[in-house]
Parts: C-alpha cells; structure tokens; sequence
C-alpha cells in the first residue's frame, strides 16, 4: 500500500481520500477542522492534520513520509503549494487548476526529478487527457463532454449543483485561457 498524503477535503477532495482510503494509507491536511472530523468519521483509518498550506515549512514537513502527494486545493492556492511540493522532491497530481501557468514549474520539477501530473481534475482535466490519448490514436473530428449537475430537486435561480469549489467554478469562466505559446 502507498502513503498518499492529500492535501484539501473539499466536495471532490474527500471523494478521493475516501475512495483511496480502500486500497492505501490515506494522510489528509486541511486547513477545516470540521471538514477533516467529517471525512475521518466516515473511515477513520485516514489519518488527519489541520494544516495551513501557506505555511511552506509546515508543508514540506508534513510531506516528507509520502510516496506520492495529491492536490486538491482551490485554484488560487494551487500554485505556491505545487511549488512547495516539487521543491520538497516529491511526486504530485494536481487537480486544482490554478490561474497561473503551471508548466513554469517544469524546470523545477526536472531539476528536483519530480514527477508533476497537473490540471488532472474532473474537467477541465480527465477528459483533456483521454482526449489527446485518444486523438494521438485515431483522428477525432469531435469530442464533447458535460461537466456539472442536474439536481434531483432543481432549485432556482440555477437549476444546477456545483460539484466543485464554486469559487473555481467562477474562475474558470472569467480568467483568461491558458495557451501553450
């Protein structure tokens, strides 16, 4: 079994320590109390630890025993916490999507022979990466995918269920695209 050290108990955090808790040792930090009692009553074989991700020494400390980190934190605390990850040497898959262009971390990421797998979250994110599989496979005129919630019981003014962070959900749709130039 793998140590997996989390980072963030948000809507699609605690799925992912929940689920990886069945197969791994799962060590979850939050900065919410409350969040991570939540998640450990639900299987308390997760070892939890309130943590402020801005505290980069706390950080790098809590980390050190983990063979792989997992990212999930809101976009705008995403990208300090990946640089704190890669320059503590240790592997990570980011599912935050932070504003800043991430791939500046390359070459820190090499120089630290570290291996960073980011903007992999539910979408934009999975469906990005089956996608290029797929087309570097075949050649695909199409591709469209859905991302969000109809609720069972719709309520107004928006008739949807935000799965995500709502503040991720907004920046999304207001901050510019990122582009590869």
């Amino acid at each position: 079994m793998a140590n997996i050290f989390q980072i963030g108990s948000g809507m699609v955090g605690s799925a992912m320590a929940l689920d990886l808790a069945n197969n791994h040792d799962v060590f979850l930090s939050d900065n919410n109390k409350k969040s991570l009692a939540k998640i450990q009553s639900q299987n308390n074989s997760i070892q939890i630890q309130q943590l402020d991700v801005k505290n980069k020494n706390a950080l790098s400390e809590w980390i050190q025993p983990a063979d792989i980190v997992l990212l999930a934190v809101p976009g705008f605390l995403g990208y300090e916490t990946l640089k704190t990850i890669i320059e503590a040497g240790k592997h990570v898959v980011d599912i935050s999507f932070a504003p800043e262009n991430v791939l500046d971390l390359n070459p820190l990421a090499k120089k630290n022979n570290v291996i960073s797998i980011v903007d992999a979250g539910v979408a934009p994110g999975i469906p990005n990466y089956l996608l290029g599989y797929w087309n570097s496979r075949m050649s695909i005129e199409s591709f469209e995918y859905y991302v969000g919630g109809l609720p069972k019981n719709p309520t107004p003014p928006f008739y949807y269920k935000a799965p995500f962070s709502p503040i991720d959900v907004i920046e999304e749709y207001t901050r510019p695209s990122k582009n590869d130039d």
